[in-house]
């Protein structure tokens, strides 16, 4: 039987036959649903669709959200213009390889190239449409005319930075992300009160150089080479530096040890499976969830109350909790009716100590703090 969405194509496809037009574009979404003969899949949501497709003998342009939507953000950078969400740098881009491996030669014949897709309802400017674009959209190019055993990151990033004096003199917007200094925070060892901080960036664009005492970094400032231990609270500050020139925007961040850092936590319902990104330490990590936003920096969860607990594995004075939340409701992300702390001397049985309603989290802040 077909489905009103399959007729749909296999009618798109007849008509298109009629006006003698050789290609129907069909999105994988579809694709599950039956097409047409000769149609041609354009796979968003990952690679799968287009694996499945050119098995089947179609043809395919792979465009996965993962690599190929540049109206992601593409850097960490609290000066980025705002963007729809996810993250998605131009090195990353540069790695993406749009012939499946799993792919026999005879079906790799199949994939016809890759799309890059930019979706505009955050995007209100050519500029800010060009700052989005470039310099991604090289990178992707320079993917779809190489073969992947002669692609050389190293190489490529020191040619784009040529490429950057012609962006300059046609005028044309461009992002310098690529000198934007990327940070993880891991669980340390063998003390679990402990964070690891871990710097990272190209090591061919320059050195990283950092303080951890809120002051700025210069080029004297002390030199990343192994990752970090943070015991207490402290302000992050680094940037890249090469010949004694600052070359990106400076990356800063809070980082908050309480006692609650690196415990265990543990849900009752996990988040949706599209914002679990870093599972429950990203609530404990030490980090506070910066803006814009970046998804691997916050949980979400879809249809069913959030239910975390916290065991701080010996008894506690504790008087506060502070947590964050996201309100962003034309992405359909809101923020909770009713938020409850309760306390537990035993992990059983569970004392009721504060609450805030709706009307009260919405007169605050994303940050909020609940005394008891």
């Amino acid at each position: 039987m077909l489905t009103p969405w399959s007729m749909n194509v296999q009618t798109i496809a007849t008509d298109a036959e009629q006006v003698k037009r050789r290609v129907t574009d069909v999105w994988a979404v579809l694709h599950a649903l039956g097409l047409a003969d000769g149609a041609t899949v354009m796979s968003w949501r990952g690679t799968e669709g287009g694996i499945e497709a050119a098995k089947l003998g179609h043809d395919v342009v792979m465009t996965p959200g993962s690599h190929c939507y540049f109206d992601h953000y593409q850097s960490r950078g609290s000066k980025e213009p705002i963007a729809i969400g996810g993250y998605t740098p131009l090195e990353k881009v540069y790695g993406f390889e749009p012939v499946p491996a799993v792919l026999t030669e005879t079906e790799k014949k199949y994939i016809k190239g890759a799309q890059a897709n930019v979706w505009t309802e955050y995007i209100l400017t050519n500029a800010h449409c060009e700052y989005m674009v470039n310099p991604r959209m090289a990178a992707l190019a320079e993917v779809l005319w190489t073969q992947p055993e002669i692609k050389n990151t190293d190489d490529f990033l020191r040619r784009i930075q040529l490429h950057f004096n012609w962006y300059e003199a046609k005028n044309i917007s461009f992002s310098k992300s690529l000198y934007q200094v990327t940070f993880s925070v891991s669980p340390g060892v063998p003390d679990n009160s402990i964070l690891m901080l871990s710097l990272d960036a190209n090591a061919s664009l320059g050195d990283i150089r950092y303080t951890l005492d809120g002051s700025a970094p210069k080029v004297g400032s002390l030199k990343y080479k192994n990752a970090l231990t943070i015991k207490t609270s402290c302000t992050l500050r680094c940037a890249l530096f090469k010949d004694g020139k600052q070359m990106g925007e400076e990356l800063q961040r809070e980082l908050y040890v309480s006692k609650s850092t690196n415990k265990s936590l543990r849900f009752t319902e996990g988040p949706s499976k599209y914002y679990s990104f870093g599972g429950g330490f990203t609530l404990i990590n030490g980090v506070k969830a910066s803006l814009p936003r970046v998804n691997d920096e916050w949980l979400g969860w879809s249809g069913k109350d959030m239910e975390a607990i916290s065991d701080l594995g010996k008894e506690e004075t504790i008087s506060e909790v502070r947590v964050g939340f996201l309100k962003e409701e034309l992405n359909w992300i809101y923020m909770p009716s009713l938020v409850e702390v309760y306390v537990s001397k035993d992990g059983n049985t569970f004392t009721k100590v504060a609450e805030m309603n709706a009307n009260q989290l919405n007169n605050l802040s994303r940050e909020v703090s609940i005394k008891f």
